[in-house]
This record gives structure tokens, C-alpha cells and sequence, in this order.
């Protein structure tokens, strides 16, 4: 699922504890949700550990050397921003997959098992030791002792139970979860307290990314139902992760704060004792990146992303920097890169006709762009699945800025004739002029700006809408956008097509037979293509590695001709600026992280901080600092 930004208005309206709201009386579903366990007996099940395998073989990951800095110290806060403000504290359901989720939700949760982020392994998480059955179909979790919440209740197998129902339920009004939680699993076993058994319809290459889950506490979800989205709308779920959002510190509009969990389960644990280190971390809202470097040069945040040349160049050229009280990393990951790109809605005509698609691909100047606005430190992405080494197709290229070449396809779609102000119209009189909505912060605009300005070259009219976050969130979540530049988080092992472009997360048709849009997914293209729909359903289904490949090859080629999502750039490394009593472990980060943050390997040096700021007063010099971390760098 994506990850981009929310909506503001309901935060006015709701209070923090919507307990206390005179809207939503007490519910217990207990009964229900009970009954929904006991009428599908196929796929919750209850079994003794005498009824486990003979011939399982348990993992634990001992061998597995430790990740994280034994030098990271406990303490302080850490101070970040976002640019808006989120729509709700949910992680699932209407609106909760906006940008600030990662933050509060997906970087700091914990999985059953999880993937060293330097080696290709796996390591513990919730469960201490694991277990693949032979047919590759089953996998076994043992979960670790005195596993809790961040309230301090035991994290319990019935949790996992737990999980299916919220996920599988029309009260989610979440399709993508619906769907993956009814049909990518097959059923779920408690053998004991502590062991359960996740089995899936299908073997598949390693079953464990597809068999993991996260509980979801029957005690906080007891009132889950109709009502769901707006009942928990600012309530804050127990996590099993380091962090939980602190309400009686929620600034409303203005900040966020997360505190880390006092007496954390996995706090003296191999592989996070290092790791989660702030004692807080307050996110203030700032919708402008120039003003946030601004609070950032005034020490009033401790970190700033230095992907844009202008902040990495330009607004660089400081004291702060020269003298060393703010250092400069990059860091050489290997990663998925999010796949920033301009995505065309097939739903909003003439943009089902795959000549204008095709022409716009050759209309858009991505090398100006790199070259100018990125001063060549990007390159072009050549495909939305790039990234996945070898289930990405090499022979996708993505199409080079033509204006004569896009003006030929304009004509095969009947735009044959130009206007006084070179854009193109066809026999009924119909320009050929889209709105492209992106983000109005930094120096977004300005590069959507020179697109519209060379696609006129094409004849083609790009009329840049800015929206922030909140709105353009919204806009494409509803499938009202027509182009949409925006970023997708990729994530490992392969490629995923069945988010982006089945039909399934694009239309539905209701029982009187009306056909009618589906939303809150990330099919924002609005692909329905019965084609790409059967190889998709083989590529979610493959059972080896050497499937997995094949069919990637054929659907990213299938896309790249279809026109409707064309990338724009990506890097090898990522680039940000600290102030320097924010330490790092040696080799910078983790090799599989996409961006600096992600891994909570950074920690605070409160004797540096004060350090720093005395010698700030008295001018003293520190030097230059900027660190190279390519012990990861692709060859």
C-alpha cells in the first residue's frame, strides 16, 4: 500500500478520545466476533501441540550477526516535521494510509519475523523461532515470553484471530485489505499460548513474506464495527512496536510527539536494544520545506532531507554547515526506489485512448528536469518496477522527451490541428489540455512547471494544479484526478501489480449491474484490462522464483505499452543533513533502508548537543563535515 498524506478537516471536529463522544455509545462485539470464528471452522482452528508437525525444523536466527550500534545511548528527543497535519490515527480504513502512517505506524511496529536489514535473512520479531512446513503452504510462529502492548496487556495468539476479522470486515471500508486478507490466506491454527500456524492457498517461494501478520488487541478493538472510521478516528491502538503517539502531547494541527514505551518488550533484545533510541519524537507540522529548513537551521529540528539540489546545494552555503555544527551525509542503499512519476487516469476520456497516453510519455521532458532541477545527481527510472533486480525487465526503457514523436500519436487520436496557443484540438473542437495535480510544496511546482512548459512543444496544454497533501490525497484515493505526479513506497521481494493495476482496485459492479469506480486503492491509473488481469492473478500465485521473474518481465512490458504510468527519476543513494549531536552507526545506515530514518539506528548525544551549542555562542570551529557511507554502494 502507498503512503502519501491526509485530510484535515475532521480532526476539528472529533476530540482526541472518542470514548468520551456522545456519538458512539459502548459496544461489545465479543459475540460476534466470536460467532464469525466459529462459522468458518475451515479457517480458525484450535488444535493442541501434540497435533504440531513431527518434522518441523524451528529457526531462531542465532547465527545472524546483530544489527545496530552498540555506542547508541537512550535519551532525548528527536525533532522532525510532516508536512500536514494527518487525517486520523487509524493505520488501516478510510484515509489511513496517508504519509504520516510510516511514521507512527509502519517504521516502528514490529513483525512476527523480520528481514535483517543487512543480510538476506530473517530474523525474531513478535515470535522467537519459526518454522516452514515441507510443502511450503504453512509457517509456524512461536512467539517470544512476556510479549506485550505498549498498555502493558499480553499480546495473545486470539489477537492474530483478531486480525482476520477486522481485516476480512465491510466495517474496514478498506477494499485492498479485504481482499488480501480473504484470499491470500488460507487459515490460521493455535496450537498453545504461544504457537499458532498462518497457512496460505498457494506454496510460494518464501511463504514467510506473505504469511506474517500483525495482532490487532481484542480489548481496543471490542468496538469495532459500522461505525469504525469515525469511531476510531483519533483513538491510539496498543502497538507491540518502541513508539506510541502520546495524546496528552498531540498539538493539534501544530505537533506530534511519540513516546518510546516504557519497559518495551524488545528493549534488551539482540538486534533492537540498539535501535528506537530517542526518548521522544515530535513531529511539528510544517507545510513549507523552505520554512522547515529555516526552523531547522535555528536548531529548532535535527534533521533535513537533502535529496532537492537547492537544499543541498544552495541553502548549504551557511555557517552552520562550514563550521561543522550541521553535517552532510550520503548514503549508498539498495533499496526499491519509490516510483515518482506521472500517473494517467484511463477513466477520464480522451485519457482511455492509448495514443494519447503514449503521446504524452514522449511529451514529458524528464532530461531537462534531471539535468536542471536535479543538476544530474538523479537519472531517469525506466520503469514503475524498477528497483527489483532480477525480476526487473532491463529491455523496459521509458520513452525520451520527442515532441515530433508525441505529436504523431496525437494525431492517430484525432488532434491534428493547432490552436492560436499551439495546443492542439481535433475535429470537434476538443483541446487537448489535462490537469496534472501534484504537491504545492518546495520545488515540486516549479518542476511541473517546465514539463507543462515542453509538453506545449508537443501541443500538448498541462494546466499544474498544487495541492497539499491533504488534498491531493483525497483527490486520488477518489479517482478524481485526471494526471497526477506523485510516489509510490516500493517494497521487497518483487514487484507489486495487483495494488497498481488489477481491475479489481479499479471497478466493481454493483447487483443492478452498474459498474462503478472503486476507491481508496492504489490503482490510481485506473487500469481494467482482462489481459493484465490473468497474468496478474499468476504473478500473485507463482510458486517459484523463476514464475515470479517471468511474469514480471511480461507485465512490466505489458504497462510500458499501455502508457498510463510514466516514472521520472531515482538514485542510488539518499542524502540528508543533521545537526552533529545526532550519531549514526559506522556504516551509516542499514543497507535495505529507503530512507535515513526508516531504521531508528540514530541516536542523540545530549554532551555533544550542549557541546555544540556552547561553541556555536563562542564561534568555535568545528570544519566542513560530509560523510560518504558506500560500504553498501552497487558496483
Amino acid at each position: 500500500m502507498r503512503c502519501l498524506v491526509g485530510c484535515l478537516l475532521p480532526w476539528v471536529l472529533l476530540a482526541c478520545d472518542s470514548k468520551k463522544d456522545d456519538r458512539f455509545p459502548p459496544y461489545d462485539n465479543t459475540a460476534e466476533v466470536e460467532g464469525y470464528w466459529k462459522a468458518n471452522p475451515d479457517f480458525f482452528q484450535w488444535k493442541t501441540e501434540a497435533d504440531l508437525p513431527k518434522n518441523l525444523k524451528w529457526e531462531d536466527g542465532a547465527d545472524v550477526p546483530e544489527f545496530g550500534d552498540p555506542r547508541a545511548v537512550k535519551g532525548g528527543t528527536f525533532h522532525d516535521y510532516t508536512l500536514s497535519y494527518p487525517p486520523t490515527f487509524r493505520h488501516v480504513g478510510p484515509d489511513g494510509n496517508n504519509s504520516f502512517r510510516s511514521e507512527h505506524w509502519d517504521n516502528i511496529t514490529i513483525s512476527l519475523i523480520t528481514r535483517h536489514p543487512n543480510e538476506d535473512v530473517w530474523i525474531p520479531g513478535l515470535a522467537e523461532a519459526w518454522a516452514v512446513s515441507e510443502d511450503r503452504k504453512t509457517v509456524f510462529f512461536r512467539l517470544q515470553p512476556n510479549l506485550t502492548y505498549s498498555d502493558g496487556k499480553p499480546v495473545e495468539v486470539e489477537d492474530f484471530f483478531m486480525t482476520f476479522y477486522i481485516m476480512r470486515s465491510p466495517y474496514l471500508q478498506d477494499p485492498w485489505y479485504n481482499d488480501w486478507y480473504t484470499k491470500e490466506f488460507k487459515s490460521i491454527t493455535k496450537y498453545t499460548d504461544r504457537i499458532f500456524a498462518v497457512s496460505i492457498p498457494e506454496a510460494k517461494p518464501d511463504p514467510i513474506w506473505y504469511a506474517t501478520l500483525p495482532p490487532s488487541q481484542r480489548e481496543f478493538y471490542r468496538e469495532y464495527g459500522a461505525d469504525f472510521p469515525a469511531r476510531y478516528q483519533w483513538r491510539v491502538e496498543p502497538t507491540v512496536g518502541a513508539y506510541e503517539i502520546l495524546l496528552d502531547r498531540v498539538k493539534r494541527g501544530r505537533s506530534i510527539t511519540l513516546g518510546r514505551v516504557k519497559d518495551w518488550w524488545a528493549k534488551d533484545k539482540k538486534n533492537y536494544r540498539y535501535l528506537f533510541n530517542p526518548d521522544f519524537v515530535e513531529y511539528k507540522v510544517i507545510n513549507s520545506p523552505d520554512k522547515a529548513f529555516e526552523m531547522f537551521r535555528q536548531h529548532q529540528l535535527d534533521f533535513f532531507l537533502g535529496g532537492l539540489p537547492i537544499y543541498w546545494y544552495d541553502k548549504t552555503e551557511i555557517p552552520e554547515v562550514y563550521r561543522g555544527y550541521i553535517e552532510r551525509h550520503v548514503f549508498y542503499n539498495q533499496y526499491p526506489q519509490v516510483t515518482w512519476g506521472v500517473y494517467l487516469n484511463e477513466s477520464k476520456p480522451p485519457l482511455n485512448n492509448q495514443d494519447v497516453r503514449i503521446g504524452i510519455n514522449y511529451a514529458l521532458d524528464f532530461k531537462t528536469v534531471i539535468e536542471v532541477d536535479f543538476r544530474g545527481d538523479k537519472t531517469r527510472m525506466q520503469s514503475t518496477s524498477a528497483g527489483f533486480g532480477k525480476f526487473t525487465n532491463p529491455e523496459v526503457r521509458a520513452k525520451p522527451y520527442d515532441p515530433a514523436k508525441a505529436r504523431e500519436y496525437f494525431a492517430k487520436a484525432g488532434y491534428t490541428k493547432a490552436g492560436k496557443d499551439g495546443v492542439l484540438v481535433n475535429a470537434k473542437g476538443k483541446r487537448l489540455s489535462f490537469t496534472l495535480s501534484t504537491f504545492n510544496s518546495g520545488p515540486i511546482v516549479p518542476i511541473m512547471l517546465r514539463l507543462k512548459e515542453a509538453a506545449l512543444k508537443a501541443g500538448l496544454e498541462i494546466i499544474v494544479e498544487g495541492l497539499d497533501g491533504t488534498q491531493l490525497y483525497k483527490k486520488l484515493d477518489q479517482k478524481n484526478h485526471e494526471l497526477a505526479f506523485a510516489g509510490f513506497g516500493a517494497q521487497p521481494p518483487y514487484p507489486r501489480y495487483w495494488d497498481f493495476f488489477h481491475s479489481t482496485n479499479a471497478y466493481k459492479t454493483d447487483k443492478d449491474g452498474q459498474r462503478k469506480v472503486v476507491t481508496d486503492t492504489n490503482n490510481i491509473t485506473m487500469t481494467a484490462d482482462p489481459e493484465l488481469d490473468l497474468l496478474i492473478d499468476l504473478h500473485r500465485n507463482a510458486k517459484t522464483e523463476d514464475e515470479v521473474k517471468d511474469l514480471s518481465w511480461k507485465l512490466a512490458k505489458l504497462i510500458e505499452e499501455r502508457g498510463n504510468s510514466i516514472p521520472a527519476w531515482e538514485s542510488p543513494f539518499y542524502r540528508y543533513l543533521t545537526w552533529r549531536w545526532v550519531r549514526w552507526p559506522k556504516e551509516g545506515n542499514a543497507k535495505k533502508s529507503q530512507m535515513p530514518l526508516d531504521a531508528y539506528m540514530f541516536w542523540i548525544d545530549e554532551a555533544m548537543k550542549q557541546k555544540t551549542l556552547e561553541a556555536m555562542s563562542e564561534g568555535e570551529d568545528f570544519g566542513e563535515k560530509l560523510f560518504i557511507h558506500d560500504d553498501f554502494k552497487m558496483p
